[in-house]
């Protein structure tokens, strides 16, 4: 995470990238206007923007409630700070004495708008696409860790990652009375069943078919 916040840094003019490692205690006690806090506005609108994106694309079968549940779990203050604390911009904030004194450099939220400020100021001298890498270098491998993620999106983020690759489930059978309906579905990938699973609604039977498949994947 350091070598990433530090290539993201270096992109940036000096100027820029002091106004965004600047923390508002610093200023006052300098007397000078320039503090990151229009900068960490920005950077949350850019942030809440790309992670979203991330996840849109990701997660095409998810709905709206849960994408904004996963997005809400990453760009949360406490992720972002800790994330920050990786990175090493605790020690690169320019902070005011007592702020310093009182532990701001490992106060989340210091850390946190910092990280923000510095997306910020790289969509600002760099670009959005520029920004976009950064929050996807940021977060990369950390979706997973961060948010729970059902066995039929996972099935499906893993089949996806080949090119032409197939997904579907197959009722392939269904018992008991119309008020208590048994259904087994299988779980088929590139044609070949991979797995079953029963459950009292069709839904509910894709899920077990989908935990069963990820049950082997983990086994082999």
């Amino acid at each position: 995470m350091k070598d990433v916040l530090e290539r993201a840094l270096e992109s940036l003019s000096r100027e820029k990238r002091e106004e965004a490692l600047t923390h508002v205690s610093y200023a006052n006690e300098m007397g000078s206007p320039v503090n990151n806090e229009r900068l960490e506005f920005l950077g949350d609108a850019v942030l809440h923007l790309a992670v979203g994106s991330i996840l849109y694309e990701r997660y095409p079968s998810l709905s709206e409630g849960d994408l904004t549940r996963m997005r809400a779990s990453l760009v949360s203050g406490a992720t972002l700070a800790k994330i920050a604390l990786e990175g090493g911009l605790g020690d690169l904030v320019n902070l005011g004495k007592g702020e310093s004194a009182s532990g701001g450099r490992r106060r989340p939220r210091v850390l946190g708008s910092a990280l923000e400020a510095v997306i910020g100021a790289v969509f600002l001298e760099c670009g959005w696409e520029a920004a976009f890498n950064l929050v996807k270098d940021i977060f990369a491998g950390k979706i997973h860790d961060s948010v729970p993620v059902d066995p039929k999106t996972r099935i499906q983020e893993i089949v996806q990652r080949v090119p032409g690759s197939t997904l579907e489930y197959r009722v392939v059978d269904s018992s008991g009375p119309d008020h208590r309906r048994v259904f087994t579905v299988a779980c088929v990938v590139n044609g070949k069943e991979v797995s079953t699973g029963t459950g009292f609604s069709k839904k509910e039977a894709e899920e077990r078919a989908a935990e069963a498949y990820l049950r082997t994947l983990t086994e082999t």
